[in-house]
């Protein structure tokens, strides 16, 4: 059974192949995710891509869905966590001072003001190239021929997929999609 982790970073899981263009990360592979990947066609059962896709930017993660949805055995499946936009405009709208706490806990860069309003533009400028809400990341995933399910903090139909979450919902601002090759129209 071939398992790869997608952006590894510094989480990388046993027994799976874990690549990070990063090489302090000290990955099985380098690779950059918005170019093809290393892999061969219908070749890996199960996808973890845990925060990475934000990073890529919007161009690069729909040639990484595609390359994700050519290299998946049929059967396979992807489990694909990204921060979720709607939620951090949530949080800076209804509960500014929780997004404040959970920036200051969790990612720990400085705040010149201490505000939500720096959090929120910080997250959009540093944290990441592209940030998706569920609608466009679905879309994404069709075009690429995935059918997208949302998922909660550490489940899955697939017991390869799932408990591998690293960052807890009450320490985050993610949102979770289980990826299956969908069924080819006839025609």
């Amino acid at each position: 059974m071939i398992k790869v982790n997608f952006g590894s970073g510094p989480f990388p899981h046993e027994g799976w192949i874990n690549v990070d263009l990063d090489t302090a990360c000290r990955p099985d592979v380098v690779a950059d995710l918005g170019r093809g990947l290393p892999f061969a066609t219908s070749s890996v059962d199960f996808v973890l891509c845990d925060h990475a896709i934000s990073c890529i930017g919007l161009e690069a993660t729909r040639a990484f869905l595609a390359e994700c949805r050519r290299l998946l055995k049929p059967g396979g499946a992807m489990r694909l966590l990204t921060p979720d936009l709607r939620e951090l405009a949530r949080l800076y709208l209804e509960q500014p001072q929780r997004l404040v706490d959970l920036w200051n806990a969790t990612v720990g860069i400085p705040l010149a003001t201490g505000s939500a309003c720096e959090v929120f533009n910080l997250a959009l400028e540093i944290q990441c190239r592209f940030q998706f809400d569920a609608p466009t990341f679905v879309e994404l995933a069709r075009e690429a021929g995935f059918d997208a399910t949302p998922v909660e903090y550490r489940r899955s139909s697939h017991p390869e997929l799932a408990g591998l979450d690293v960052r807890p919902p009450d320490q985050s601002v993610t949102m979770g999609f289980e990826l299956r090759p969908a069924a080819r129209a006839a025609g």
